[in-house]
């Protein structure tokens, strides 16, 4: 007669904590009235990330879901704004730099 081991019983338990979640990063305050006319209602930017694999979202205070998302090393595109101030998040970049070329005005 072959002696055979009993058969194991594994039991997984799942962990109870929410998987690690992307932390939001915190947005970069920027004073464009130093560059722009504080009546402008949009601003056309050129945005240079580091590292060029980076993207990085522009957006005005009050106008979170409107952002513009800038990617690579370097965009352009138009930004609506509420007021003198944007803010930027980065999202795999560590550092930007900001061109403006042009805005719009009401008529």
């Amino acid at each position: 007669m072959d002696m055979q081991p009993p058969p194991a019983f594994v039991q997984v338990v799942q962990s109870e904590a929410p998987p690690d979640a992307p932390v939001d990063p915190v947005p970069v305050k920027v004073d464009v009235s130093k560059y722009i006319p504080e009546s402008a209602t949009a601003v056309t930017l050129i945005v240079t990330l580091t590292p060029p694999t980076g993207q990085a979202l522009v957006y005005a205070a009050g106008r979170e879901n409107e952002g513009t998302l800038f990617k690579g090393p370097r965009s352009i595109d138009e930004v609506r704004l509420a007021g003198p101030i944007i803010y930027v998040k980065l999202y795999g970049a560590t550092n930007f730099d900001i061109q403006y070329t042009n805005y719009r005005q009401p008529y």
